[in-house]
């Protein structure tokens, strides 16, 4: 049966991250066939200058692996066939002993608490694990961004931004409960309240909007770099058919079945559609 999870790597430990930057990422599963389950890593501002290796601890239910990654851009790789419904990973920096630098779920979040106290374990036994590799392909959505507020009274500024990345965290905690859940209709309704504070809390995007009849779209800045991504809804006879989320882009150099390259003015994205009844990725194939 066709699965597909993706878990957001959030930093734990800033001292490895680029200077000045908030190492995140992505990790995908999919499980496509009854014998294997890929995986995909992506990270981006990782601080990569420094000695020590890379290493990808990843938790199914009562079962723990253990990957040493060549490369922080798009590693792929395969395993036996595991059930998403309950994924923890943890992101590892292996130095004089083992540092936990960022962590994500799906589920039971006390597996991330298991992985990081078995971590050392785990990284030692690791070259007798099953794990092995095989290509996949990958998308690269990145929600890192930048710190745009001023020295001028901080500590307002400070309560104002807490509030507003809140309402993404509280958005994706509502996305990963639906999916838990093993749901797969009424996704929207799910999550409308999280997303609604959402979009209060960020400036429109007008380009999209011009762009989409019948749409909503916002545009999230992050601290820590000059990325963002926008977050929309598209309506269709006064009900809301998919949620979308949008990387800025170039076209060349970035290729996955479940993005699609939006032409628009002044920049183009590479967008996710999201269906709001089932909750599952959409082609879109519908007229907006």
């Amino acid at each position: 049966m066709y699965c597909k999870r993706i878990l957001i790597l959030q930093q734990t430990d800033k001292r490895f991250a680029a200077r000045n930057k908030e190492l995140c990422g992505m990790v995908k599963f999919v499980n496509n066939s009854q014998n294997v389950t890929d995986v995909t890593v992506f990270v981006t501002n990782a601080d990569i200058s420094a000695f020590g290796e890379w290493w990808l601890l990843l938790g199914f239910g009562r079962e723990r692996f253990a990957r040493k990654l060549s490369s922080l851009n798009n590693e792929t790789f395969t395993m036996p066939f595991r059930p998403l419904n309950n994924v923890a990973a943890l992101l590892v920096k292996r130095e004089d002993r083992c540092f936990e630098v960022a962590r994500a779920y799906v589920g039971d979040n006390s597996v991330c608490d298991v992985l990081h106290r078995q971590a050392e374990n785990l990284v030692t036994d690791a070259f007798g694990s099953e794990i092995y590799d095989a290509p996949t392909d990958y998308e690269k959505f990145v929600a890192s961004t930048t710190n745009y507020y001023d020295a001028e009274n901080l500590n307002k500024y400070r309560i104002k931004a807490d509030t507003r990345y809140k309402s993404v965290h509280d958005y994706s905690a509502a996305f990963e409960r639906y999916y838990a859940a093993g749901s797969n209709t009424d996704y929207y309704n799910s999550v409308k309240d999280e997303i609604s504070k959402v979009f209060l809390q960020f400036p429109p995007y007008y380009p999209l909007m011009r762009k989409y009849d019948n749409s909503f779209f916002v545009r999230i800045d992050f601290p820590s770099s000059d990325k963002y991504f926008v977050l929309g809804v598209l309506q269709s006879h006064g009900q809301i058919r998919y949620i979308c989320y949008g990387l800025p882009a170039e076209k060349e150099g970035f290729s996955d079945k479940d993005f699609v390259y939006i032409e628009n003015d002044p920049i183009a994205f590479w967008m996710l559609f999201q269906d709001a009844d089932t909750g599952q990725i959409s082609a879109l194939k519908e007229p907006i």
